[in-house]
């Protein structure tokens, strides 16, 4: 079961942002480690799609979302990442874009 996300360049620019705190999470259980490996995949994916709309980004392409597809796993390990940066600092702006992407994920999960 595919899961869509459809994401501004800002907000794939702050969700690949946030990936800085996965060095801070601590692997010491099983569970962990799985969600760890699973997310690996789903940040190469996002940053290189991250890296992609930057290089061909114009003047007038600055407003169109961008739909990427995660596998069922994939979305729930997403959503599982981002309740827990969600409480790490950040800005109001990366705040409010990890809330809106926790909250469709979690309405699509459902």
């Amino acid at each position: 079961m595919k899961i869509p996300l459809k994401l501004s360049p800002q907000q794939l620019g702050a969700l690949v942002h946030s990936f800085n705190a996965i060095g801070k999470i601590p692997v010491n259980t099983r569970d962990v480690r799985v969600a760890r490996s699973i997310l690996d995949k789903v940040i190469v994916k996002l940053k290189k799609k991250h890296i992609e709309i930057d290089w061909n980004q114009t003047l007038f392409s600055k407003k169109k979302k961008t739909t990427l597809t995660l596998e069922y796993y994939e979305a729930h390990y997403l959503e599982y990442f981002v309740t827990i940066v969600d409480n790490y600092p950040m800005s109001e702006y990366d705040r409010n874009v990890i809330r809106y992407i926790k909250n469709d994920l979690n309405q699509k999960l459902a």
